[in-house]
């Protein structure tokens, strides 16, 4: 067994090392290609345009001299004759010339910006490459950094778990967004893990802070998470954003934290008391919760026959759905100090029954306030 072990195992080294002189004598092919390949246009260097030119010039020289001769060596009645008829061919002449010169100089040229492509293309592949080694290392620190954190939430001492609740939210709201996701499920992880203990309530509010942070920035954790207060009496707790949904059970929420939800589609709300608060759809997803003192802005059937309400301000809502099949649930409106302005009606339903089962407040001009006094 060892003996064919052996054998094989030389076998895919031969195989490996045929492998890579395949691979080296393919790139020394392609290379000696890329040297040797035809243009598909003429090419003339820049020396033979500058031969050319000093040959033109040398030939025009030499031609203007003896012309210049016949002219001037001959009979004084011919001169002006004889330089007009040759002017056309001295301006032939010189063109020939600067024609030649300037294609010298166009090749020079192009060489010149040919060179200077190459010189930028080498800079920008090592600035590619510098870019590529950064962010490599970014990352790389991004992972330690992710490592370090885990750990250090994971222990005993409050004041390490802070610790590493702090770079855990470094992680989370890098710009480089490596590795955020797996630092957004941590953090929520503590987040459910010590909403409900008080000794706890530190690391809590700052995982909260943490994740917060991190849906600011755009990241969101895999997370699906509960928080349920199951006691008699409701528990003040705070908008958690940047994850899959968030469930509230006997929580209660103000006119400053209940805004505080980016998106109120991912959050479900039962046994929750909400006070002067806007709301605004997202109806199915409250159920026997209690609203106090709050505008209400759209509403359906459903939604005001699972909660109840108190002291709200139901100007200009907006009721969408068919009417209530239990009578009861418009005269649970009735006598809780639930209104709307007179000259704010609300939109849809019958609205004779907003006149039964809500109070109408009328609108006082400032003429009147002056008459009274």
């Amino acid at each position: 067994m060892l003996w064919k072990r052996t054998r094989i195992l030389a076998r895919s080294r031969r195989r490996r090392a045929s492998l890579k002189r395949g691979v080296a004598w393919g790139m020394k092919m392609q290379v000696e290609k890329d040297e040797t390949a035809v243009p598909e246009a003429p090419q003339i260097s820049s020396d033979t345009w500058f031969a050319l030119a000093i040959a033109a010039f040398l030939i025009a020289l030499i031609i203007f001299t003896g012309v210049a001769s016949w002219i001037f060596t001959g009979d004084p009645e011919q001169i002006q004759p004889r330089a007009q008829a040759f002017t056309p061919f001295g301006g032939a002449l010189i063109a020939v010339v600067t024609f030649f010169t300037i294609a010298w100089r166009g090749v020079l040229n192009t060489r010149q910006l040919e060179y200077q492509a190459a010189q930028i293309k080498h800079q920008v592949e090592q600035l590619t490459q510098t870019k590529r080694q950064n962010d490599a290392k970014d990352e790389e620190n991004l992972a330690k950094l992710l490592m370090d954190g885990t750990k250090l939430s994971g222990d005993d001492k409050e004041s390490h778990v802070l610790a590493g609740v702090a770079v855990l939210q470094a992680v989370a709201t890098s710009p480089r967004g490596a590795f955020a996701s797996q630092a957004m499920d941590i953090l929520v992880d503590l987040v459910e893990g010590t909403y409900n203990q008080i000794a706890k309530v530190k690391i809590y509010d700052a995982a909260r802070e943490a994740v917060n942070l991190g849906a600011t920035a755009g990241r969101k954790s895999t997370r699906r998470i509960s928080l349920l207060y199951d006691d008699d009496k409701t528990n003040f707790t705070h908008a958690i954003n940047g994850v899959q949904s968030v469930f509230y059970r006997n929580a209660y929420f103000d006119y400053s934290e209940y805004p505080r939800f980016t998106d109120i589609r991912e959050v479900r709300f039962e046994k929750c008391l909400i006070e002067e608060a806007t709301i605004h759809g997202n109806h199915l997803r409250f159920t026997n919760c209690e609203f106090h003192g709050c505008k209400i802005s759209t509403m359906t059937g459903a939604f005001l026959e699972k909660n109840s309400f108190e002291s709200c301000d139901f100007s200009g809502a907006k009721y969408t759905g068919s009417r209530p099949k239990k009578p009861q649930v418009l005269e649970r409106l009735r006598n809780h100090g639930n209104f709307f302005s007179e000259d704010n009606p609300i939109i849809g339903g019958v609205p004779s029954d907003w006149v039964v089962y809500l109070d109408m407040i009328a609108t006082i001009e400032f003429e009147d306030l002056e008459e009274g006094n």
